[in-house]
């Protein structure tokens, strides 16, 4: 089974090469001088790992024919450029752990929704240098087919991250699993772009804290104007999802500062959200397919949702000005 990680910067570059280290055949493409160091001197992680593999590494998918799995891990924004240089492969399915929701539209209109497999991943990880990758967190990843069934290619999947030491769980509402991930994704990666503070940092602010309930709720009800409550799974229940959704305002506040104070007690301070690294190093970032897609929808579907509106502008703004002129 074939294995092909496009776009393994952080992220695909931990899932690469855990997988890699496990035996199974993984090619990885990432950006030029990544995977170039990949192929001359193996990848390094570091942080919660600490180990070297080695693994094929490409700049582009010319030299490749198929793969069994094409597992996307490409930021939001760069999707469809990063698609149409894999759109010749034969594929058995693709899985895209990609932050957002419309991840599965655009893999359907390259490869048709039967390859399509739902997923969501919650491991964290940085780009430090080429060939080297700093593991942060090591969150769970989920797969599940979009229509709910079981199926053989997901349960291996599940299987094959599991066996190489990589959270993995089975999702038969992997939709719903994709909406809880941007409810939590909604209003952290934001505000962490917007104050430049790593995300525990957001947890603990009882002003931020605050805003982020607003957030949250605000996907909440965009999704229940499409039809998608959140997530029941057992592996969210860890976020305390029914206190965000549904407790009283300054209860929730509480719970996300405790939260914050706790990772912040446990050394946990590391956790830097791909929208901050972005700003930081002035590159566009997945407001517009992330936030932004929130925001219209709620355009669409009248739902109000003020304060995702009010973040999703002001990282434009700042992705907009990088060389001080208003665009």
């Amino acid at each position: 089974m074939r294995i092909i990680v496009l776009g393994a910067g952080g992220v695909g570059s931990v899932v690469a090469g855990y997988l890699a280290r496990a035996g199974y055949d993984v090619v990885m493409l990432a950006r030029p001088g990544h995977a170039a160091e990949v192929q001359r001197s193996g990848l390094q992680l570091r942080g919660l790992a600490d180990f070297r593999v080695r693994l094929p590494a490409f700049a582009d998918a010319t030299r490749l024919e198929a793969a069994d799995v094409l597992i996307v891990t490409v930021k939001t924004k760069d999707m469809e450029r990063a698609l149409q240089g894999v759109a010749h492969l034969q594929i058995g399915c693709a899985a895209s752990l990609q932050n957002g929701v419309v991840k599965n539209e655009q893999l359907a209109r390259v490869f048709g929704w039967e390859k399509v497999v739902g997923a969501t991943t919650m491991i964290g990880a940085v780009l430090v240098r080429d060939g080297e990758v700093e593991y942060t967190l090591d969150g769970i990843t989920f797969f599940g087919e979009l229509d709910g069934r079981q199926s053989e290619r997901v349960q291996w999947l599940v299987d094959a991250f599991v066996r190489a030491g990589l959270k993995a769980a089975v999702a038969d509402d992997i939709v719903a699993v994709e909406w809880t991930k941007q409810a939590f994704q909604n209003p952290f990666a934001p505000l962490s772009a917007l104050t430049r503070l790593p995300v525990h940092r957001v947890w603990a602010h009882p002003h931020l804290a605050a805003l982020s309930v607003h957030m949250f709720r605000e996907v909440v009800a965009v999704a229940r104007a499409r039809g998608v409550e959140l997530s029941k799974h057992p592996a969210w229940s860890l976020f305390n999802i029914a206190v965000w959704r549904d407790a009283p305002f300054e209860e929730a506040v509480r719970m996300i500062v405790e939260v914050g104070e706790r990772v912040a007690a446990s050394g946990r301070t590391h956790i830097i959200p791909s929208m901050l690294q972005d700003v930081l190093a002035g590159k566009q970032t997945e407001i517009e397919e992330t936030v932004g897609y929130v925001y219209k929808e709620g355009l669409r579907l009248g739902v109000p949702v003020p304060y995702t509106e009010f973040a999703y502008r002001a990282v434009k703004a700042i992705e907009e000005t990088y060389d001080g002129r208003i665009r």
